[in-house]
């Protein structure tokens, strides 16, 4: 039976800084180091393995992912998302490993750094319709709406919870940085979008920040994005990838990814490039891992100062979770100095 405690807890859990967790991240680094190499070494393919990207569902498990990760209670967002715009994906603070930890931003602005880097990559000039698969708590909404007076952008996401914050935030656009007038929300599925919602053809750019990892067809999807992009119009998608085909990361059930990230997967760096019937790649880069891991450490630090507080609104069990996800999920990123497993960042065009 789970315990709801209101003291103490942060004497309970290894939370960042303690002996316990750093030498968990390490132990765990090291195994995943190996893992890496011989995955590297091995050179497997998705086809020797049997595994297709041009068939079945377009993602699947959506509804766990969301219970499971993304509707946990705001508070607990609250307690290590950036203040300006509560993004929840990789901040950029450099190019390589060297530049990652020699740079002296915040969270606060590596995330605003990071999404510079975005719209510089998907060239975006300020005047585009955009679709926004994902939108999470609207934290790149907050950043177009305020660096681009022109821009119409339209959120979707399957999280009640995020929805209802979302509609809260759209009635206090002077505190929110939220403009009904230039942003809407739509609480759905990309699959369930319909041409009653938004025309197709109708629109410039369509983009995504740390989605795709729950992909499964991505020929379904570059098909179904293309359905509703203008001639000319362009893709735009960042999310998690390995140098290198890993087995066991591409089937949830047989890591604990599984227990964070229900369907999740984590797709070779250079997979998604190869899908071009319906739009074409005309830009991918690889960004280095140690962007995430230096973002997790910093939300592991926060998330740690505020254990006691947070005491007040998740039981114990549920506490202990996410203090292991934060362990877990850096040691992910840290072997090789982030030179294997980081973001890949990919740029699609439609035909005019």
């Amino acid at each position: 039976m789970n315990e709801r405690i209101d003291s103490n807890v942060s004497q309970r859990i290894p939370g960042w800084g303690s002996e316990e967790a750093v030498r968990k991240e390490s132990h765990v680094a090291r195994f995943l180091e190996r893992e890496y190499r011989a995955a590297l070494e091995r050179g497997w393919t998705l086809e020797a393995l049997g595994i297709s990207t041009t068939s079945g569902p377009t993602w699947e498990e959506t509804p766990e992912l969301i219970e499971t990760h993304y509707d946990e209670r705001p508070e607990f967002f609250d307690s290590f998302l950036d203040r300006r715009f509560r993004a929840y994906t990789m901040a950029y603070y450099g190019e390589d490993a060297a530049a990652v930890k020699a740079s002296g931003r915040t969270l606060e602005e590596a995330q605003e750094a990071k999404y510079d880097l975005i719209c510089e990559r998907a060239g975006i000039r300020g005047d585009e319709k955009i679709l926004d698969i994902g939108c999470g708590f609207g934290a790149f909404e907050r950043y177009l709406l305020s660096r681009y007076p022109d821009i119409e952008v339209i959120g979707i996401t399957p999280s009640a919870v995020q929805y209802r914050h979302l509609q809260a935030a759209l009635a206090k656009p002077e505190t929110s940085g939220l403009d009904p007038r230039r942003f809407r929300v739509l609480p759905l599925d990309f699959d369930r979008l319909t041409d009653s919602e938004i025309a197709p053809g109708s629109l410039d750019l369509v983009i995504s920040i740390g989605v795709l990892e729950q992909v499964l067809n991505m020929a379904a999807l570059n098909r179904r994005i293309a359905r509703f992009l203008k001639p000319g119009g362009r893709s735009f998608h960042h999310f998690i990838v390995s140098r290198m085909v890993i087995p066991q990361f591409l089937d949830a059930s047989k890591t604990l990814i599984g227990d964070y990230f229900p369907g999740g997967r984590i797709w070779p760096f250079d997979e998604f490039s190869r899908h071009e019937d319906d739009l074409t790649c005309i830009g991918r880069w690889f960004v280095n891992g140690m962007n995430y891991w230096r973002t997790l450490d910093e939300w592991h630090r926060r998330f740690s100062a505020n254990l006691e507080r947070l005491a007040a609104h998740l039981d114990f069990e549920r506490l202990r979770y996410w203090n292991d996800y934060f362990i877990l999920c850096k040691a992910c990123f840290l072997p090789a100095d982030g030179a294997l497993y980081g973001n890949g960042h990919y740029l699609f065009q439609k035909s005019s």
